[in-house]
């Protein structure tokens, strides 16, 4: 499957726009993955801790390899011990540490359920197609994604830089996502422990209706203050949290109850499934309908009156809007 190409290909500087995927997966280390990233890409290994490393200098960029749970990347497990005062360090077992046997326990307990990612570098949208070689070999040594297991609840994430950082621009993505979004679920196949996990929570019907409104047109700040009020949550389809903290800095600092926010000019689209152990799979599917996102995002008259549909049916229907409301999407789309 070829890679749809952006219907802006530059950003406001003129330069190309970048892409970076994050791949949640099981069933292979974090060791493992480091050498894959190595042997497709080359670069050196720069160690930060047991569950978490960088493979740097490769021909694409920077990769990261981590275990997708704080309680290991940061070693908060190590507050537990600090209470009783003790250093993990600094008690010996065998040929370790008291702390390399603490973190060979939770990992074998935690890593039934919490994924390994790999989180690519930014590369020129143009070129995003080098990343399948890495989604081939993860399915290629048994890499496992979210249908491997009931309770899987991996995604494949993208970030994607914006083609501008104007308020207007912003908007008419964020609308157009909110259009697209239950067409996405399906077209998607997403997965029921995705839905049901907190990880990708739709966004509230309220803000949507907000959002969706003709007679909505904030500034930015204004723009970020309803987000939050609203959506308070990390874990939704589309993270508008990175790009925000890039813009407003000295808002998202007054926020203190979304967590760590890593500041960047990206939409941060969370919602697809991790299918690396599926044959037929490739991150091109999952782009090419993030590409219906970005068409409507550059068409405004379709974003108006596919919006006052929305708004129309919506506050018409009881039960079964999804479904209708896709047909319509996949009536628009051809």
């Amino acid at each position: 499957m070829q890679f749809k190409s952006l219907p802006l290909l530059y950003n406001e500087k003129g330069n190309l726009r970048t892409v970076g995927f994050e791949l949640e997966f099981s069933n292979l280390g974090i060791a493992e993955s480091v050498q894959l990233i190595q042997q497709l890409y080359g670069g050196r290994v720069e160690p930060q801790n047991r569950f978490h490393q960088k493979v740097v200098g490769t021909s694409l960029g920077d990769f990261t390899v981590e275990f997708d749970l704080t309680l290991l990347t940061e070693k908060n497990y190590r507050k537990v011990f600090e209470k009783f005062n003790i250093n993990l360090e600094d008690v010996k077992t065998g040929n370790g540490t008291l702390e390399d046997d603490v973190e060979l326990l939770l990992e074998g307990i935690v890593g039934k359920i919490f994924p390994y990612e790999i989180a690519t570098p930014p590369v020129p949208c143009t070129q995003i197609g080098q990343f399948e070689k890495l989604r081939q070999a993860l399915y290629e040594h048994h890499a496992e994604g979210t249908k491997a297991f009931p309770t899987n609840a991996f995604g494949t994430h993208i970030n994607i830089e914006t083609p501008a950082t104007d308020t207007e621009t912003i908007l008419r993505y964020l609308r157009a996502f909110l259009l697209l979004y239950p067409w996405l679920l399906q077209v998607g196949d997403t997965d029921l422990a995705r839905r049901v996990s907190p990880f990708i929570a739709p966004y509230p019907e309220a803000y949507a209706t907000l959002v969706l409104s003709p007679a909505y047109h904030p500034d930015l700040a204004i723009l970020i203050d309803h987000y939050h009020r609203f959506s308070p949550n990390r874990n939704r389809p589309l993270d508008m949290y990175p790009l925000f903290a890039a813009l407003k800095k000295d808002i998202l600092s007054t926020y203190k109850d979304i967590g760590k926010v890593k500041p960047r000019e990206t939409f941060h689209y969370r919602l697809p499934n991790s299918s690396v152990s599926q044959p037929d799979w490739s991150l091109a599917q999952e782009w090419n309908n993030w590409v219906a996102v970005e068409e409507l995002a550059n068409d405004p008259e379709g974003i108006a009156q596919l919006s006052t549909e929305y708004l129309g049916i919506k506050a018409g229907t009881l039960i079964g809007f999804d479904s209708k409301w896709t047909k319509r999407i996949e009536k628009w789309l051809t």
